[in-house]
């Protein structure tokens, strides 16, 4: 190998790791989204119910209080989340067996805590980015979820 292909592969490399650096610290900011309520944590929990009560075939499945379920170990904050499901879009999701593997982070959730301050946070995962990883109807499907998801919260968040 001559030293200009050594120097080119070198900068390959190096340009390689800066990327995977980069990708390796913004991607949580990415993938997480967090808005602040100026509500209390009862009054956004109910909130964020019925703004997805409004959306075309959302259901509310459950509500985890992990505050109570983690208390053996601690107290803590008020901490939960909402199971939330699109059965429509699912279904068109499900229908490839080659899809049926984004089970694992089936159903959606959101999530509504407070931090040490008393500040009511509502945290989501970006679905939309998380679909484009896929691609093709996992991409179409879970960006219209991300779109429907994104207006409940913005439906509540603080302004």
């Amino acid at each position: 190998m001559t030293i200009g292909a050594l120097q080119a592969l070198g900068a390959v490399l190096v340009g390689m790791a800066i990327m995977g650096i980069v990708v390796w610290f913004t991607m949580p900011s990415l993938m997480l989204i967090k808005h602040r309520s100026n509500r209390s944590y009862d009054d956004t929990v109910a909130s964020l119910c019925e703004a997805l009560e409004k959306k075309q075939d959302w259901r509310m499945l459950t509500i985890n209080d992990y505050q109570k379920s983690t208390a053996a170990f601690g107290a803590m904050e008020r901490v939960g989340s909402m199971n939330v499901c699109n059965p429509r879009y699912a279904s068109r999701i499900l229908a490839a067996d080659a899809n049926r593997g984004v089970t694992a982070f089936m159903p959606l959730a959101i999530g509504v805590y407070e931090d040490k301050q008393g500040q009511v946070l509502v945290s989501q995962l970006n679905v939309r980015l998380l679909g484009m990883m896929f691609g093709g109807t996992i991409a179409k499907v879970m960006g219209m979820a991300g779109t429907d998801l994104n207006e409940v919260v913005a439906a509540v968040a603080a302004k």
